[in-house]
């Protein structure tokens, strides 16, 4: 285990000290512990999306260099999208 020390900003505190006092937790190391933990889950979604994304765009690139396009109107697309907002 390793003791590193940290600045926290007031807000980051208090939330430390709310999770003291709401007794899931027994000490600050926890809280950080926890809050790191759900970091890494949060990084591997960002790095999986990010991956997806990637590949999405290069099938796009390789689909473009096949001459894989179709015509695209931007004003008729943003239209039918605000015709759709406004039935809602």
């Amino acid at each position: 285990m390793t003791t590193r020390p940290i600045t926290l900003r007031d807000e980051h505190e208090i939330l430390i000290q709310q999770a003291l006092k709401s007794g899931r937790f027994f000490s600050e190391s926890e809280v950080v512990a926890a809050a790191l933990s759900e970091f890494q889950v949060h990084e591997e979604i960002r790095r999986a999306r990010f991956a997806e994304l990637k590949t999405k765009i290069q099938v796009g690139i390789e689909q473009l260099d096949r001459g894989e396009t179709v015509e695209f109107d931007l004003d008729k697309f943003l239209a039918a999208r605000h015709a759709e907002h406004a039935s809602r």
